[in-house]
């Protein structure tokens, strides 16, 4: 309802049956279960409170609402607010428990612009995240032989752009986010004409967003189209962004669904089969999870960490935690490329964990060049601050 709300041109006569036409089809997901589960074959024993809920979106000033958007300090980007401080109040174990943490902004535009450094002394693209270029690469396609009668895979040459960016924890979408806004302050601010053919073109094509959650993946959809409009950019083609409601720590596998439901929840996974399987991801970046009692362990993603536990003759090892599987995916998106960069911001213990030497020889083995900038502010090993001051966390974590 409230990306409906968002999208309502006219202030004073929304309505649960309106709501349903003004979901963005660009997110054809959430118009689907709307239309499901509050649509024109409404459930009796809910419809009083969604009629309820639309007249309170009618009273409610969005404007006034969204007017500190596009700064993106926790305390003024009201994304925060409609989705993890709500969390942190209606459930705060699901929250710990889907590690949901919103990521300081000095941390994120650090990582983007570092990215950017990286892919321009390094790769030699000098457009850095902006770069447009294409490749090509061959992929499995569906074709139907008449003949036979039967559909069968046939690989088919494809191009695409070089510079593919995911973030396979992207909660709000502020990674997305930021590179979209570090592109357009760097580059087409002062070249308006240029960007929404540049952002239908070359942008939305290369992000890519995996989401495990169904609210955090409704506002990141919603945080991108805000930015996008707050730019500028006006769109001549429905576009969906490549935000899709998945679990990334899985392997792509084929549709299984029934259901309607399952049916529209197996097309998100479908179409995040293609990045995983296809797609050739050339930047991995942001805040994975952290969870010691990890509950990601679907056997492809606990094939791959065993190549961080060869050898290690130890009694007890501490290597399932979510981060350390993150950080293995990207490593493998990488490898698959044969050339890349993995960025993220997550715990430290794996710097210098007595269990996690093969993790380090691995990644040695993988990249020419690791940069690790430690935060500290651990509270196990009491450190303080050079000036003598409290080691203060930059999450509100242990």
């Amino acid at each position: 309802m409230f990306a409906a709300r968002l999208n309502d041109p006219t202030l004073d006569d929304f309505s649960r049956q309106k709501a349903a036409e003004l979901i963005p089809k660009t997110n054809p997901f959430l118009r689907k279960l709307f239309q499901y589960v509050a649509g024109y074959d409404i459930d009796e024993r809910i419809k009083t409170t969604v009629n309820n809920l639309s007249d309170v979106f009618r009273a409610t000033n969005v404007e006034a609402l969204l007017k500190n958007f596009g700064r993106s300090t926790k305390t003024t980007d009201p994304i925060i607010h409609f989705y993890e401080t709500f969390l942190a109040e209606y459930d705060p174990k699901l929250r710990k428990a889907k590690g949901v943490w919103y990521t300081p902004e000095p941390v994120v535009n650090f990582i983007v612009r570092a990215v950017d450094d990286v892919l321009k002394d390094e790769f030699n693209l000098s457009e850095g995240l902006a770069d447009t270029s294409k490749i090509k690469i061959k992929v499995d396609s569906q074709v139907y032989d008449k003949r036979k009668k039967e559909g069968q895979y046939k690989q088919i040459e494809k191009e695409v752009h070089k510079v593919q960016i995911l973030d396979p924890a992207t909660g709000t979408g502020t990674f997305l986010a930021e590179v979209i806004k570090f592109i357009y302050d760097k580059k087409f601010k002062a070249m308006q004409g240029a960007w929404s053919g540049y952002v239908e073109e070359h942008l939305i094509p290369r992000l890519n967003g995996f989401e495990l959650l169904m609210a955090s993946y409704s506002m990141a959809h919603l945080k991108l189209e805000m930015l996008l409009k707050e730019t500028g950019y006006q769109a001549k083609k429905e576009q969906r962004f490549n935000v899709y409601l998945t679990n990334s720590l899985e392997e792509h596998h084929p549709d299984t669904g029934d259901l309607l439901l399952s049916q529209w929840l197996s097309a998100e996974a479908n179409e995040a089969n293609h990045i995983k399987r296809d797609t050739p991801v050339m930047c991995v970046l942001g805040n994975p999870l952290y969870s010691v009692s990890s509950s990601n362990k679907s056997e492809w993603i606990q094939k791959l960490i065993k190549d961080y536990k060869k050898d290690l003759n130890e009694r007890k090892i501490n290597l399932d935690d979510d981060y350390i599987k993150f950080i293995r995916y990207g490593q493998h998106f990488i490898n698959k490329n044969g050339e890349g960069i993995l960025a993220y911001i997550s715990n430290n213990s794996f710097i210098d964990g007595i269990t996690h030497r093969q993790m380090r020889k691995n990644l040695l083995e993988s990249f020419d060049k690791i940069y690790i900038l430690d935060l500290h502010g651990n509270n196990r090993k009491k450190e303080i601050c050079p000036d003598g001051s409290k080691d203060e966390n930059v999450f509100d974590i242990m």
